[in-house]
């Protein structure tokens, strides 16, 4: 049975949206090993909830590009008008997965602080970056592979104090501003201090008891030798960070620390 006009043109845009399809999904594969392998390891993906703002911006990306490129095929058209219409449709699909990369690269994970009882994630859009020149020579360049582990110094004066207090009400906080930065083993003193056993926090969550235990197994320490401490950012404050008896950090668990 010959194929009518309407089944021919259903068949051929059908032909070239699925090698669209294909494309687009490899072009998201590879935006999704930089995003995931490189800017976002674990926990940052979670601890910032950019797995699903990702996974909205491919799957608009992917499905676009296929979708129009069904409506615009035709085996009526030309080879040049073709591509022309390929080549506007590519043109907005990388605009659009460009923009939504810009996004997450701008959200990046750059710096883990200690801040008085706390461990805290500052992503890239938060540093003061005006302020980067009065950082110390290693932390001059925000990271691309996962933050830069940080202490922070304590104000030199009574009116940086005042002011410093000023600001973080505002907003801006000390782990956000570079001049504050200091090596992350000037803070391992005060970390072991703060820092309590992580039996104590299985015993004040019997709830979460099995994502400790499993956190504590992939760290490679004993259970007896971990402490933990609060990990927070401004996606959430339900984290900790496992220490060991040096103050190194070495594990994490999804689990409230706050009372």
């Amino acid at each position: 049975m010959k194929e009518t006009p309407t089944q021919t043109r259903v068949r051929f845009a059908g032909s070239w949206a699925l090698r669209h399809l294909a494309a687009s999904a490899a072009v998201a594969c590879l935006a999704a090993i930089v995003v995931f392998g490189w800017w976002y390891g674990t926990p940052w993906r979670q601890l910032l909830g950019v797995g699903s703002i990702f996974g909205l911006i491919v799957a608009v990306d992917v499905v676009a590009g296929p979708l129009l490129t069904a409506v615009l095929a035709s085996p009526r058209k030309s080879r040049r008008e073709r591509w022309i219409d390929l080549t506007l449709i590519a043109s907005i699909q990388v605009g659009a997965l460009a923009y939504g990369m810009w996004s997450v690269y701008a959200a990046r994970p750059v710096i883990l602080a200690f801040e008085v009882d706390r461990f805290v994630v500052i992503t890239a859009n938060e540093v003061q970056l005006e302020q980067l020149p009065e950082a110390l020579p290693q932390f001059q360049a925000l990271s691309l592979a996962g933050p830069q582990f940080v202490s922070l110094r304590k104000a030199r004066s009574s009116d940086e104090f005042l002011q410093s207090i000023e600001q973080s009400i505002q907003g801006t906080t000390q782990a956000m501003r570079p001049g504050w930065w200091l090596p992350f083993s000037d803070a391992i003193p005060a970390i072991l201090k703060r820092a309590e056993p992580v039996q104590t926090l299985m015993d004040r969550r019997p709830a979460d008891r099995a994502k400790l235990e499993k956190a504590v197994g992939q760290s490679g320490y004993s259970l007896a030798s971990l402490r933990y401490l609060p990990l927070t950012s401004s996606k959430a404050d339900d984290w900790v960070a496992l220490i060991s008896e040096v103050g190194t950090i070495v594990g994490y668990a999804q689990v409230n620390a706050f009372d």
